[in-house]
């Protein structure tokens, strides 16, 4: 119907006008301690360069970004709002001036302001949500001892529930060796998130730009040596290159011409002290070469219409679990299959432990053609720590990779303490919500200093976490130590032995609880066919969506099976174009009447939303 296709073209006028082209679906929180330490632990505010990095990683219209500052009192450095040229410009001129004086670091405060403050920005619906802590003290709001350890509890007990169930993943940053180790990892741990030790002030860069790598992960290009090489499908780059001091990095592109680090129609350019951001439109194809640039820390991210998918990895690993890989090409966010094209590529991978800058390589190792996508399977013992998969594909005319971010710890936090009397009390809580805890047991092995030894099941307290008491009689020597046999929210199995602790008692004393030692487990990985599940298109920063096979061999040939349009239907359509002049008028009436209904309601509704963040800048303003 004519009078239908001009409803319709008008009103798509209109709501282009209203909506936003894109919403962003990912939010950042930032929050940094402004304790008067952190002028000792970053004398040269690499916190304010690591605040401007994750600014200018951000894709403007994609994500948003808010700065929090705490210590005797919680206060707004930026509000939070939609990444884009503003924002930068709002929060370079912010950070350079906040002053870090106070006495107290009350972080339960903070924590608390964040989760009662609305969520700012255009946000799409199920955005992640990604906070960062950063800071270099422990929770210290009293000179009671009692009143702070008050404090860390309902931390631990009142408000880590709820950034669980709203699914925050809260980062914490330790700056020196002095912070509360265990309260900030259990923070990271029960959040899906990753913790981190920083070295020197300058680490903070590195895992900055870690955090927003693995919370919108991108394709990117393997750099040999200190080249790479650009495809035609490379629709954009962004070099993010770290470097020391005023030395400026030298980048030459396949024509030998100096590329320059100035703004300009096809260039975007962000320049700090310690790393430079260049993001090229259309680059030139060729081979391109960097100097003066920490290669290590660098990388080349691209927006290209062939990219890679890899299989998902949750952000905590359990150690004992199996990590099942998948690698595989996507064109145009399809899935290659063509088993001719994936025969001409070669897929390697490689697992480094992370410390700070330090890279250590644990395996490198080339991946199996199976079933139309690259797979293997790590199963075996990963050391708790910090990892980086990195995936390489060499399609020979053009080469890609994916840096998958995760952390490798105990499923449980197995400890022995003394219960009063002859009795010491074993417990071991779940670190998270992915342990399902009620189809998981724990058994204790308990060993004797006559060398008899024993097995006992271990109970489980309600639906949270185990619990044992074991009486130690005079002169008894007893070695404790957990079998974790678990099962994760996907049904995945795995087992977990825990350290040793060791029980003694002289006498008619009371028990002794110590450790025993670390664990004796080793690193053991071993390659082997897996299944496909949870695959994860990551071509398009910083969009994150799972494909399983099944769901997208179904899409596909729903696709390929839909209806065309039929002729009769087209024909219908036809006979009924013809209107009166009467029927014209009031269709032309009716369409200009919600027209300036709508358009009067946009400039009353941005009028009032203008006020709002003017007064609210006024108050928020540092």
């Amino acid at each position: 119907m004519k009078w239908l296709k001009i409803n319709t073209v008008l009103l798509a006028a209109v709501f282009s006008f209203v909506t936003p082209f894109s919403q962003a679906d990912t939010q950042f929180r930032v929050i940094v301690d402004a304790s008067g330490s952190m002028l000792i632990s970053d004398p040269d505010k690499l916190t304010s360069e690591a605040l401007r990095l994750i600014s200018n990683l951000a894709p403007e219209e994609e994500a948003t970004l808010g700065v929090w500052l705490f210590g005797e009192e919680a206060r707004v450095l930026l509000p939070e709002s939609t990444v884009n040229q503003a924002t930068k410009a709002k929060l370079s001129s912010y950070v350079n001036s906040y002053v870090t004086q106070d006495v107290k670091t009350d972080l339960e405060s903070i924590i608390k302001l964040l989760l009662e403050t609305p969520d700012g920005g255009a946000l799409e619906p199920g955005f992640n949500r990604h906070w960062i802590l950063v800071t270099d003290g422990m929770v210290d709001i009293s000179l009671d001892e009692a009143v702070n350890k008050a404090s860390r509890d309902r931390i631990l007990n009142e408000l880590t529930p709820q950034l669980e169930d709203r699914g925050i993943h809260l980062h914490t940053i330790s700056m020196t060796g002095y912070t509360d180790k265990a309260l900030l990892e259990s923070l990271s741990l029960r959040t899906n998130a990753s913790h981190t030790e920083v070295a020197i002030p300058e680490d903070l860069l590195d895992t900055f730009d870690r955090i927003f790598a693995q919370a919108s992960p991108s394709d990117e290009l393997p750099l040999d040596g200190n080249r790479f090489l650009v495809d035609e499908d490379i629709q954009e780059l962004t070099l993010v290159v770290f470097h020391d001091g005023e030395i400026q990095p030298r980048i030459i592109r396949p024509d030998g011409v100096l590329q320059s680090l100035n703004n300009d129609s096809g260039t975007s350019v962000a320049k700090s002290d310690h790393y430079t951001l260049l993001t090229i439109r259309a680059p030139l194809a060729g081979e391109w070469t960097i100097n003066n640039v920490d290669l290590e820390r660098s990388s080349v991210r691209v927006i290209t219409d062939i990219g890679l998918y890899t299989s998902d990895i949750p952000p905590v690993v359990f150690q004992g679990a199996s990590i099942s890989s998948t690698v595989g090409l996507l064109q145009q966010n399809t899935r290659i299959k063509d088993a001719k094209v994936l025969n001409l590529l070669n897929v390697e991978q490689r697992l480094m432990r992370l410390s700070g800058e330090q890279k250590e390589s644990v395996f490198s190792r080339q991946l199996a053609l199976r079933e139309e996508s690259f797979k293997q399977t790590l199963q075996g013992t990963i050391e708790p720590g910090r990892y980086e998969l990195v995936s390489v594909v060499d399609g020979k005319t053009f080469s890609r990779q994916v840096s998958q971010y995760f952390t490798v710890h105990p499923a449980i936090e197995f400890k022995g303490k003394k219960s009063g009397g002859n009795l010491v009390s074993f417990t071991a809580l779940p670190v998270n919500l992915r342990l399902d805890v009620l189809q998981s047991n724990i058994r204790l092995e308990l060993t004797y200093n006559n060398g008899t030894s024993k097995i006992e099941e271990m109970p489980l307290v309600g639906q949270g976490y185990w619990e044992m008491i074991i009486p130690v009689a005079p002169d008894d020597n007893i070695k404790v130590r957990a079998e974790l046999l678990g099962v994760d929210q996907n049904g995945e199995s795995f087992e977990y032995w825990t350290p040793e602790w060791q029980l003694s008692r002289q006498g008619n004393d009371a028990p002794v609880v110590s450790l025993a030692g670390a664990s004796n487990e080793g690193t053991a990985l071993i390659s082997a066919a897996t299944v496909d599940k949870n695959v994860m298109p990551v071509f398009l920063p910083p969009a994150i969506s799972v494909v399983d096979e099944t769901e997208e061999s179904a899409s596909l040939a729903s696709e390929s099976s839909a209806p065309t349009k039929d002729a009769s239907v087209s024909d219908a359509a036809n006979k009924n174009d013809s209107f009166s002049s009467k029927e014209w008028m009031l269709y032309a009436a009716l369409n200009i009447g919600g027209i300036i209904i709508i358009v009067g309601g946009i400039l009353l509704y941005r009028r009032l939303k203008k006020s709002k963040s003017y007064q609210r800048d006024d108050v928020n303003d540092v």
